[in-house]
């Protein structure tokens, strides 16, 4: 289950050359720092296997909406020093949005995550886009094999839009209108998710077949005390 009713997540590729450099900052000083902001709950960082890109995916996951633009985020936001500017300059081919969490089922956490970018026909509203994936896709996937999880994340702008006004760098990000995330227990439980997404009817009006998907490999968590 996701630790919370909202979500800010980033897709992005890094420097090779300065990969090592940002893993130490972002697992000694990043996460460390954004996980002690109340309301912050749970943090996780994956690494994509299978050709997937970007390589890279975050997760931060938060008790409420606001608590993603709340006085002590948009202070770190703010509060950047050289380190963190050079550490950002390292990223490239950035997605990044904040959602909030309208689907959440499952009994644990998955070490392979399947990540799925769609957008759906634009004639759908939200609420029939969520009530689709919670009717069909969820439980389908559930009765996978080692699938412990699945969660639908809707974008969330106004959050975004706040991040960006008090951010340095990164208002050129790409956006996210809609996530699907299928948490399963090792690459193979995965793949058979892909495969049942891609043989789903009804996931052409919601986009499925031109959704950027991926395949990722858990690499660091942290949960808050």
């Amino acid at each position: 289950m996701m630790q919370g009713k909202a979500v800010l997540a980033l897709w992005l590729d890094i420097d090779p050359a300065m990969r090592e450099a940002c893993d130490a900052w972002y697992i000694g000083r990043h996460i460390a720092d954004r996980i002690a902001v109340p309301g912050w709950r749970r943090i996780r960082r994956f690494q994509a296997v299978q050709g997937a890109r970007p390589e890279t995916l975050a997760l931060y996951e938060v008790r409420q909406p606001e608590d993603l633009v709340s006085d002590d985020y948009l202070r770190l936001q703010r509060n950047v020093d050289e380190t963190d500017m050079r550490m950002r300059a390292t990223f490239r081919n950035v997605a990044r949005d904040t959602f909030t969490v309208r689907q959440s089922a499952g009994c644990g956490e998955g070490g392979m995550l399947l990540s799925l970018r769609f957008q759906p026909d634009a004639s759908l509203p939200g609420d029939a886009v969520a009530s689709a994936v919670a009717q069909e896709v969820v439980p389908a996937l559930q009765a996978l094999p080692g699938v412990v999880a699945v969660h639908l994340l809707q974008q969330a702008p106004q959050y975004r839009d706040i991040h960006d006004g008090h951010r340095k760098s990164g208002s050129q990000d790409a956006r996210v209108s809609w996530v699907l995330l299928v948490e399963a227990t090792g690459p193979s439980h995965a793949q058979a998710a892909q495969a049942w997404l891609d043989g789903w009817p009804g996931g052409k009006k919601l986009g499925f077949a031109d959704a950027a998907s991926g395949t990722y490999d858990l690499l660091y968590g942290v949960h808050a005390a």
